[in-house]
């Protein structure tokens, strides 16, 4: 490793060489030059998560790699950079990307990482004296700026920083966007400013090249033709046909930055929204597919919308009001027919827009209902089949769909009334603008070349009307679709940030309830009530009862997944609110009944994220699950494919999976929910003797209405509607159990 890393470091001496032979352009690259040549230094680049570890505790709040990275997308082996800034976040550090060169930038901004090309890391920092340094693999090292400075590659990710648009950090902006998601969308089109406003101008120079052909038309009816004067023909015809050159150019740039907005914004919004799915807190309303379905429905033709209906609204529209001022001037009278045909168009534009609006919104609860039978039939097609039940799903699924049809029909009414009229008006306006210029022509008030640019103009000036109507017609729909998204924006997430003084500890595994009750529909039936109990870390214990009795709930409960509605939770003496998500599931892992298997390989659905088990933990997990057994046989082995949701397998084989994966992460804490329910006899034996072994030293809490394995506790804990009937040694559980079912027999 060592021979890599002084490889890398003489490469990217030599491109730092190169960059400033590219760059030596006058004295100061000259001067960079010589800086490079005098320093004569290596660099030894840093992987990226290292480099952020070594940057949080350059900031003074340290953080553990694992802390940083948790539930967040790597590429290859290493995290994307883009994702710099949510991981220092962890550490309750703000952070950004900066486009500012080094010599910009203040003493106290640094700290900052550096993007050095070829893929290096580095951190710049600066000492009390004012001299730069560079921490690379080896350490600290000075070295100029100017050496520096030309081989930085990209943007330096600044920590401390406050966001200018707002004044706010990155805790405060994430709590601002539940707060607002509509200001927060807002927010997302501006960060796109500098687009918009080439965007802008481009629909302006488009609008005013639209003036041209009225106006050479005026020219040639009134100048060339009564005095055929062919040289000016010429001359105009060359002119006008370099402005419709230029009006095809800004008509391309126009969609194309129309397109760029929307594509990057578009992107934003799916991400932020899928973040908000994914880190959500569970058991909440928006966590259903058909929730997640209809609120990125359309997410795309939201985000083009908005930069269309800005260029309408600032560019378009003000410019009918100079076409009209032009008519004004040119034809006299004949402005009345634009200004009537404008306020026709803005009625029915309303009207039908409104209505649009109801009819999108019953149409969009429709959706969401359908997405969610799909789902419903899809997941339960088996059971379906099994129980005959086909006809019953078939019945619901067309009473969605004709719901749906007839809601669709409705909404197309009246999308289709504002385009239809627009039509119909324009034409009639035309008539109106003849038949007043054809008076005014008699008058001697207007010639037959005003009359013509005139009747151009009329319908140059409609065309942003129209697009205004279009786009608040558009709008009005779109605010159905955006209601779910604001929603799904607004989700109450999972606490990210540790408090300070526990956020470096490992989780020991001391548990204590007092109190907790919950329930996960309001007039329901509460799963847990009153509940207090207490685990000591390495215990073993079994949760026992009848189905419905709050077993799963309290794993749930215990893993960080929900959280109690009264009463309190504390873990190794602190208060569960006070550790981040990821930190809590670093030490406790939950492996529940009906966990999920991805349609993707055994192997990586057993590490499902997880960069670099330790080898022996793997093999243990995988003898211990009884996972060997059966991918032994397999001719993939662990790149068998196991199909949707684990279809491929047999039930005990996915909870073998399902078991394995719990098992490799190595946890402290292990809470399992029926992990063998699903298994054979022999299989389940096989797993009991797995888990006594790989469970030695950990806290296991298991949920079952399996006998046998109780054989892997010493407490068991009986529950019954939300509350513990007994909470005793095995040997009292078990002869409790003997005693009532002798009691059943007797009677």
């Amino acid at each position: 490793m060592q021979v890599s890393q002084q490889e890398a470091g003489v490469s990217l001496v030599g491109r730092i060489g190169t960059k400033l032979s590219r760059v030596s352009y006058g004295r100061r690259a000259h001067k960079a030059a010589e800086a490079a040549q005098a320093w004569g230094g290596a660099v030894y680049p840093l992987p990226f998560v290292i480099a952020l570890e070594r940057l949080s505790a350059r900031c003074g709040k340290p953080a553990s790699r694992d802390m940083l990275v948790a539930a967040l997308p790597a590429a290859n082996g290493d995290m994307d950079p883009k994702f710099a800034p949510l991981a220092m976040a962890r550490a309750d550090i703000d952070a950004r990307w900066d486009s500012r060169s080094l010599a910009t930038m203040e003493k106290h901004e640094l700290p900052a990482l550096a993007l050095v090309e070829g893929g290096a890391v580095l951190i710049v920092d600066v000492k009390a004296d004012g001299a730069l340094v560079m921490a690379d693999a080896e350490g600290d090292k000075m070295i100029p700026a100017a050496v520096l400075q030309p081989v930085i590659a990209a943007e330096i990710l600044v920590c401390g920083h406050v966001d200018p648009a707002n004044g706010l950090g990155m805790e405060e902006e994430r709590s601002f966007v539940r707060r607002n998601p509509r200001l927060w969308l807002v927010g997302v089109f501006l960060s796109e400013r500098k687009r918009l406003g080439q965007l802008l101008l481009a629909a302006a120079l488009l609008n005013l090249c639209g003036l041209a052909i009225p106006l050479y038309m005026r020219a040639i009816y009134d100048r060339v033709v009564p005095n055929l004067a062919i040289e000016s023909l010429w001359a105009l015809s060359a002119g006008v046909v370099l402005v419709l050159l230029f009006e095809f150019t800004f008509k391309h740039v126009r969609g194309s930055y129309v397109d760029a907005i929307g594509v990057r914004v578009g992107q934003a919004i799916q991400h932020r929204a899928m973040t908000s799915f994914l880190h959500g807190r569970t058991g909440k309303s928006e966590n259903t597919v058909g929730g997640l379905m209809t609120a990125l429905r359309d997410v795309e033709a939201l985000a083009l919308l908005v930069p269309q209906a800005i260029v309408t609204f600032l560019v378009d529209v003000p410019y009918f009001f100079a076409y009209v001022a032009l008519i004004m001037l040119i034809g006299g009278w004949t402005v009345a027919g634009p200004v009537v045909g404008a306020a026709a168009l803005v009625m029915v534009g309303f009207v039908a827009s409104y209505a649009l609006k109801l009819s999108s919104k019953r149409a969009s609860k429709l959706m969401q209902a359908r997405n969610n039978l799909v789902v419903d039939v899809t997941e339960g097609l088996t059971t379906i089949k099994a129980n005959q039940a086909e006809g019953r799903f078939l019945r619901q699924w067309d009473i969605v769909s004709d719901h749906i049809g007839m809601s669709s029909q409705s909404a197309r009414k009246w999308n289709e009334l504002p385009g239809s009229m627009a039509g119909l008006i324009v034409q009639m306006v035309t008539v109106m603008v003849v038949v007043i210029g054809v008076f005014q022509i008699k008058d001697n008030v207007m010639t037959t070349g005003a009359m013509i640019a005139v009747t151009m103009l009329t319908g140059r000036a409609m065309v942003p009307v129209s697009s205004a109507i279009s786009m608040i017609s558009k709008g009005y729909q779109s605010l159905s679709q955006f209601a779910g998204l604001s929603k799904l924006l607004a989700m109450e997430p999972e606490r990210d940030i540790s408090d300070p003084s526990i956020k470096r500890r490992a989780i020991k595994g001391d548990i204590r309830l007092q109190n907790v009750a919950f329930n996960y529909a309001e007039g329901a039936a509460p799963s847990l009530k009153d509940l207090s109990v207490s685990f000591q870390p390495g215990e073993k214990i079994a949760l026992i009862g009848k189905s419905g009795s709050g077993k799963s709930t309290l794993l749930q409960l215990l893993a960080g997944m929900i959280e109690p509605q009264a009463g309190a939770m504390t873990v190794d003496g602190h208060a569960a609110s006070q550790y981040a998500a990821a930190h809590l599931r670093q030490s406790i892992v939950y492996s529940a009944q009906d966990a999920a298997l991805f349609d993707t390989s055994i192997w990586e659905n057993i590490l499902l994220g997880l960069e670099e088990p330790e080898e022996a933990v793997v093999e243990r997990a995988i003898m211990a699950s009884g996972l060997d057994g059966f991918v032994s046989r397999s001719v993939e082995g662990y790149g068998r494919k196991v199909g949707p949701r684990g279809s491929k397998l047999s039930g005990g084989q996915r909870q073998s999976v399902i078991l394995a994966r719990a098992l490799v992460r190595d946890p402290n804490v292990l809470l399992l929910d029926e992990p063998t329910a699903s298994m054979d006899i022999a299989s389940e034996q096989s797993v009991i003797q797995g888990l006594r072994e790989a469970a030695r030293d950990k806290t296991l809490i298991v949920a079952t209405h399996r006998m046998a394995l109780l054989d892997l506790v010493d407490r068991v804990i009986w529950l019954d509607e939300g509350k513990i009937v007994a909470d005793r040694p095995r040997a009292e559980i078990i002869a409790m159990m003997r005693n009532q079912q002798s009691g059943v027999r007797a009677a």
